[in-house]
């Protein structure tokens, strides 16, 4: 048995992406395992996910197209940054904490015209994450040069 879950890829279809649905926890108990452990009366066991298979045509999901880019502060990217592995690259991580501290200080400064001094102590602390950034994008990574596949 495997979990069909749709919400999870919306955007690839022109949708506006929803935050996903939590995993039943009796589909995680069924994950990675194949049946193979001996006789089983499978669609006894299995009901509760038949009969939802079965009622599948009730289940749609229904959202909006997706218009334009989605925006720094929708609730799925809020969500996606928090429970999510952002950067599979340390460059990556770089452009991506750049491109955050950029946007936090747009936030702060966005229709004021005088900054306390707590305001500026943070913007100063995220410019110097910035600077970091950009010297970290400048060093080579990679410890060993690489090597011909056998």
């Amino acid at each position: 048995v495997e979990w069909h879950l749709p919400d999870r890829c919306l955007r690839q279809f022109g949708r506006e992406q929803c935050i996903p649905l939590e995993v039943p926890a009796s589909q995680r108990a069924f994950h990675g395992r194949d049946g193979r452990q001996g006789t089983r009366d499978w669609p006894t066991k299995l009901q509760e996910f038949i009969a939802i298979w079965e009622n599948r045509q009730l289940q749609d999901i229904v959202t909006p197209n997706q218009v334009g880019r989605m925006g720094y502060h929708d609730p799925y990217l809020d969500r996606y940054r928090q429970t999510s592995v952002r950067y599979m690259t340390p460059e990556g991580a770089a452009d991506g904490a750049l491109v955050d501290g950029v946007e936090r200080v747009k936030d702060i400064t966005t229709g004021r015209n005088e900054l306390g001094n707590e305001d500026v102590g943070y913007i100063r602390r995220i410019a110097n994450g910035l600077l970091g950034c950009i010297r970290a994008q400048r060093r080579d990574h990679r410890r060993y040069p690489p090597r011909a596949a056998p």
